[in-house]
């Protein structure tokens, strides 16, 4: 019995966005997936499923905090939530270490039980499976790497910010349903790209049981210039799978579409306007033509001809950044080239080598457009005193001819996609953004102990929680997206100065649980008399309803006290 207010305290602990991902991760089970797959010793107080819980939950609520967990534990109470948890202490970098361990081997079992969970849950559609690469950066020093060649390693090299770092690969198919990733895994920093997409196809297919879901050839994958390689296409094809995905022009490509033009065919407008133009008025707006044709693939192993699309777009708005980018890099060069001019036959500019070399240099560098210009180093025996000239020439007929094809770039699509029209194959590729949403929370700074990720398996299993945590993010975003387009109303007070509408981010839909908290009563001794949930506010209330999601004390099991 507590006789006077001196014998309890009031202990407040932070609860955060897990009032939200809490339900996703217990619909998606990954807790009972970890333990039932990654066996514990018996003299273990806790199993491996909830410590990888509580890392994506960590990892949701504060990314930085990897680096010390157990205080991230302690401000969190996580005590009170998760009954497996006698102390914070318990989450230390040696525990969380031993689980990073434990789930390496199982990582596809474990991701494809998941996907195959959150499809049946979440009714996702993998009938559009969007697949691109993105590096991931690691700074600070690493144990050694070993030589196992089936475990990724981290490699120094360039970034997409032109950096030079240690860095990883993250493969990724996304579905065009919500951008969800439905796939992913992590590669050596310095392979390639074009090897990977089929065989990570086929890996998802096997651990999510892709067949069971869906029949193959509903399925279309979409990739960037790296994925319809030849041997990809054919790869596709063979699988009954369709594809989409730009190639680079090369010059029988342009030959091609010029004896098109010439041949009668024309450019046909496709009435596709861009999420961002679609406030614009009609003039202003991007506009897109297609002219397309149809080739044969032939398989060399089985002597099979395949059908393949081939569409040429041409865009209004690319043509016009060409156009300029051509201007400006002529008038660059040519620039350059007299100003090298006036100083042949001066300082060191006294040999055809170095002249040429300063040209290739300061002028060329790396513009596409110095193939327009030809130059030569004339030298005059009758001017000892200046012998050397430079001259330039330039190449304005094929200039021109290839200013034509401005703003055209080509896509080519093959399996069931090739029976799609121009318009709904343009449609379908301009969906590939979308492939950036489950690489958007890779992209943070996350940071952690040295124990934590003392060799590469681990990083990789890290990178595996990481996204488990952009798949409940995902589904968060996805659901309360969908819910708001049914009811056409959107949460009022989610955005500042009354700016709401029906597409929320994850992000803001975390932050308005960011200081949402629980009060403690404790006894003297540290005994729980009862908890407090703090009371939702309108934004809150509003997102627990859309999401249809239980209140935080039924939630957490612990009923609110008066």
């Amino acid at each position: 019995m507590i006789e006077s207010l001196g014998d309890i305290e009031f202990e407040t602990r932070m609860v955060g966005p897990m009032v939200l991902t809490t339900p996703v991760l217990r619909c998606l089970g990954l807790a009972e997936k970890v333990d039932r797959l990654c066996a514990i010793g018996e003299q273990a107080d806790m199993g491996y499923g909830v410590v990888a819980e509580l890392v994506v939950q960590c990892r949701l609520t504060e990314p930085k905090a990897l680096y010390d967990m157990p205080d991230w534990a302690e401000r969190y109470g996580l005590g009170e939530l998760y009954s497996e948890l006698e102390s914070a202490a318990q989450l230390n970098d040696d525990r969380v270490g031993r689980m990073l361990d434990a789930i390496y081997d199982k990582r596809p079992v474990i991701w494809g039980e998941l996907m195959a969970e959150a499809v049946q849950a979440y009714r996702i559609d993998l009938s559009r499976l969007h697949a691109d690469t993105a590096p991931i950066k690691f700074a600070g020093l690493f144990a050694n790497q070993g030589e196992d060649v089936t475990v990724p390693r981290l490699e120094a090299g360039y970034n997409p910010q032109g950096e030079w770092v240690q860095q990883l690969k993250l493969f990724a198919l996304a579905a065009g349903d919500g951008g969800l990733p439905v796939w992913f895994d992590a590669l050596s920093g310095g392979e390639g790209d074009s090897p990977n997409y089929v065989p990570q196809f086929e890996a998802f297919c096997q651990h999510a049981g892709l067949a069971t879901l869906l029949p193959l050839d509903q399925v279309i994958v979409l990739g960037d210039r790296k994925m319809p390689t030849e041997e990809n296409q054919l790869a596709w094809l063979r699988l009954g799978v369709g594809f989409i995905g730009p190639v680079t022009m090369r010059d029988h490509h342009r030959q091609t579409l010029r004896a098109l033009l010439e041949a009668g065919q024309t450019w046909t407008e496709l009435p596709y306007v861009a999420q961002r133009d679609a406030g614009k008025a009609k003039e202003k707006r991007t506009i897109y033509q297609g002219l397309g044709h149809t080739v044969t693939l032939t398989d060399p192993e089985t002597g099979d001809e395949y059908p393949v699309r081939h569409l040429y777009i041409h865009s209004s708005a690319l043509a016009q950044r060409e156009a300029k980018r051509h201007r400006e890099e002529m008038a660059a060069i040519e620039t350059e080239i007299q100003r090298i001019q006036g100083l042949v036959n001066k300082y060191d500019y006294k040999t055809t080598e170095i002249i040429i070399r300063r040209v290739q240099k300061k002028a060329f560098k790396k513009r596409r457009a110095q193939r327009y210009f030809e130059i030569q180093v004339v030298e005059h025996p009758d001017r000892p005193e200046a012998p050397l000239e430079l001259l330039y020439t330039v190449k304005q007929p094929q200039a021109v001819q290839e200013a034509e094809l401005n703003g055209v770039y080509l896509l080519v699509a093959g399996g069931p996609a090739a029976t799609l029209n121009e318009a709904n194959l343009l449609q379908e590729w301009k969906g590939q953004y979308k492939v950036e949403h489950c690489f958007r929370m890779t992209n943070q700074l996350f940071l952690v102990g040295p124990v934590f990720l003392k060799k590469p398996q681990r990083i990789v299993s890290l990178i595996f929680l990481i996204m488990v945590g952009s798949l409940v993010a995902g589904l968060i975003e996805r659901q309360v997206r969908r819910v708001l387009a049914e009811r056409q109303e959107p949460i009022r007070g989610l955005m500042p100065e009354g700016r709401d509408h029906l597409r929320p981010t994850v992000p803001r839909i975390l932050n308005a649980f960011a200081h949402y908290s629980v009060v403690h009563v404790r006894r003297a001794d540290g005994g729980l008399i009862g908890s407090q949930f703090a009371k939702l506010d309108g934004v809150q209330q509003q997102i627990l309803d859309v999401l249809g999601f239980p209140s935080p004390a039924e939630l957490f099991g612990r009923p609110a006290t008066n």
